[in-house]
């Protein structure tokens, strides 16, 4: 809409946390440190083949906790959503369960690209589809998104197949654009969606 008035993003209300039948996501907070660095460490040997970030190491605990805090007072500033996806029904605690957000926020064009990982022990259960099927519904129904965006390394067949079982088209297919952290070229499918038509279902919350 051409004469559509531009708000500044941080007068966008983000309504939080977003609630699936088995998770709750929330922007991340201070104190948020050490849970994060727990799964990361744990997750790492996945981890450090494709995320570009691993090549700094896995950090410690104080290092996590100042990324958390940079985060939350970015999500703050709209610049940028970093999240924490950790189960709806603890026992004995909440779990964490993946890290998660939407990234790469062009406020003028509604169009954000969606990134997630989720802790070894919980893999093969679904999680990273409810997730992203979750932030997908939040960017349309929540943000007014007019483009969401996923993309993966080439080679991460599992992220990829995530990706395509929520219907998002692929739009291009790179080679040898990125280095991996072992230091390996690889290439980038760039997958796109424009709304939330044939998305498998799920019941999904925002705000309450």
């Amino acid at each position: 809409m051409p004469n559509e008035i531009k708000m500044d993003p941080i007068l966008v209300d983000i309504p939080m946390p977003i609630q699936t039948p088995r998770l709750v996501i929330r922007n991340v907070m201070p104190g948020d440190g050490a849970q994060v660095q727990a799964i990361k460490e744990e997750t790492w040997d996945i981890l450090k083949k494709w995320m570009p970030w691993t090549a700094h190491g896995t950090g410690s605990i104080s290092e996590t906790e100042k990324v958390a805090r940079e985060n939350y007072a970015k999500f703050i500033l709209r610049t940028d959503m970093m999240m924490v996806a950790h189960t709806l029904a603890p026992t004995p605690e909440q779990e964490l369960i993946a890290c998660t957000g939407l990234h790469n926020l062009d406020w003028d064009v509604r169009s954000f690209s969606i990134g997630y990982w989720v802790r070894a022990s919980a893999h093969n259960k679904g999680y990273a589809s409810e997730i992203a099927n979750a932030l997908t519904r939040f960017a349309f129904g929540a943000l007014n998104a007019r483009r969401l965006i996923i993309s993966a390394a080439t080679e991460n067949t599992a992220s990829r197949r995530v990706i395509e079982k929520l219907g998002f088209d692929l739009e291009s297919l790179s080679a040898y654009d990125s280095v991996l952290p072992d230091g390996s070229m690889s290439g980038t499918a760039t997958y796109v969606r424009y709304n939330t038509d044939n998305l498998p279902p799920l019941d999904v919350t925002w705000g309450v």
